[in-house]
């Protein structure tokens, strides 16, 4: 689903500062969530209206689905949730150790060809990443529609020496930190299995 080019959404998203954060106030939150690949937003916005005691932030580089979440934020006033609009790896590069209660990744690109495995955000190389910045016992939730993918990172996130917690090939949306996301709801309408892993860096 790609979504189609908004004129507005860069002067939008440069209007609207506040709606981001810079890495020194991550250490003045207590409970922060990182979403990585946030899309459209109906996940991020779901958590933060659901959840208004702890603090969540999106991470999304295509700069029209960034503009669409700004404005969600805005309009509803949502304070303890923001949005970057950037690549996850440079993201992730300026974050502290340890300073990242759980990470989202919901429906990530599966990139399918091997030449481009590399470029999964459940291969290594962000994994290593997620590691660093995750607190002790931080926590990883991965969702897709995709079994080549989840096979791949369910192996990728073994071999790392993350501990799976939760499995579910048929997941039904009946885990109580979570949320709908844009395409997990297309994906069931179109009666396709969503799969779903909760796991913990160990310590």
């Amino acid at each position: 689903m790609r979504t189609k080019y908004k004129p507005w959404a860069k002067p939008y998203i440069e209007s609207h500062p506040d709606v981001t954060i810079l890495k020194e106030e991550y250490s003045s939150i207590k409970d922060v969530y990182l979403e990585i690949g946030s899309g459209k937003g109906q996940f991020l916005v779901g958590m933060a209206n659901k959840f208004p005691s702890l603090f969540f932030v999106g991470i999304e580089r295509n700069v029209t689905c960034s503009g669409i979440t700004f404005k969600k934020l805005v309009e509803e006033d949502i304070t303890n949730a923001k949005i970057i609009d950037d690549e996850a790896s440079v993201v992730l590069t300026n974050l502290n150790d340890k300073s990242i209660n759980g990470i989202f990744l919901n429906f990530s690109d599966p990139w399918p060809k091997k030449r481009h495995h590399k470029r999964r955000l459940t291969a290594s190389t962000f994994l290593n990443e997620y590691k660093r910045v995750l607190k002790d016992n931080g926590l990883i939730y991965f969702k897709t529609d995709n079994s080549d993918l989840f096979s791949f990172s369910k192996e990728e996130f073994l071999n790392n020496g993350l501990t799976i917690i939760k499995e579910n090939d048929h997941y039904l949306l009946d885990d109580d930190f979570d949320f709908e996301t844009e395409y997990e709801a297309n994906f069931k309408n179109k009666g396709q299995n969503i799969y779903r892993l909760v796991l913990k860096k160990n310590d």
